[in-house]
């Protein structure tokens, strides 16, 4: 939600609100029975509506809290509403969510697209964003959707890449300027060994693979390829 709300140019004061609602939107879901929330397998119609009242267990408990703003309330109450009104609590469509709700609803479905989840399999950044660019005007705010996705990159912090040397690497950081060019760790060699030491690549500065050629991405990876876990490489 911060760096969403900063690649809008969104003011100080409304950056707080953002990062303090990103932390809070599903702080309901400490009322939800574990055993539904971990449960392995689809959800039967009453155990999806015990977990839509997380969003009224969250409105409840932050109530309780004090200085916690009625704008905040609302980017709560907002995070599963969609444009087509087919969301929750609410059934709010387009205008009626608002712009921060807007925006929370779009970082909720790629974090929740891209965590490990009893019910699915996690997808890579890249997988989750070609997702919400899918879901974008029926589901999700279409300008604010080609937003996002600029603001965290084609390829995310994260992601999986193969390049088009054959090495494998991990997407480190964005460059401003050419969001094709991040910085990656290559952690696999062509052959897909592992190195003994991964080797920190600036695609910007267009340094050489071994065939003479400037590194570039071939290719997104799908999450776990290679039995890699990219978190082990960039937290």
């Amino acid at each position: 939600m911060l760096l969403f709300g900063r690649h809008l140019g969104f003011p100080r004061d409304h950056m707080q609100l953002l990062g303090a609602a990103g932390l809070l939107l599903d702080v309901g879901t400490a009322r939800i029975p574990p055993e539904i929330l971990s449960k392995n397998g689809r959800l039967s119609a009453e155990e999806y509506d015990t977990i839509k009242r997380h969003v009224h267990l969250g409105l409840e408990m932050l109530r309780e809290c004090k200085g916690i703003s009625e704008k905040l309330l609302n980017i709560v109450v907002c995070h599963h509403e969609r444009e087509d009104g087919s969301g929750y609590p609410r059934g709010l469509r387009g205008a009626e969510i608002g712009v921060p709700g807007k925006m929370a609803a779009i970082v909720d479905c790629y974090d929740a697209l891209t965590s490990e989840r009893p019910y699915a399999r996690s997808f890579s950044p890249y997988e989750a964003l070609q997702h919400l660019y899918e879901w974008r005007q029926h589901l999700l705010h279409t300008e604010l959707v080609e937003q996002f996705i600029q603001c965290l990159g084609i390829y995310p912090v994260g992601s999986l890449v193969e390049l088009n040397s054959g090495e494998v690497a991990v997407v480190l950081a964005h460059n401003r300027v050419r969001r094709l060019k991040p910085r990656v760790l290559a952690i696999l060699d062509p052959a897909k060994q592992p190195y003994g030491a991964p080797v920190p690549l600036d695609l910007l500065t267009a340094p050489k693979h071994a065939g003479g050629q400037p590194y570039e991405i071939a290719r997104a990876l799908e999450h776990g390829m290679y039995g890699i876990d990219p978190s082990d490489y960039y937290l």
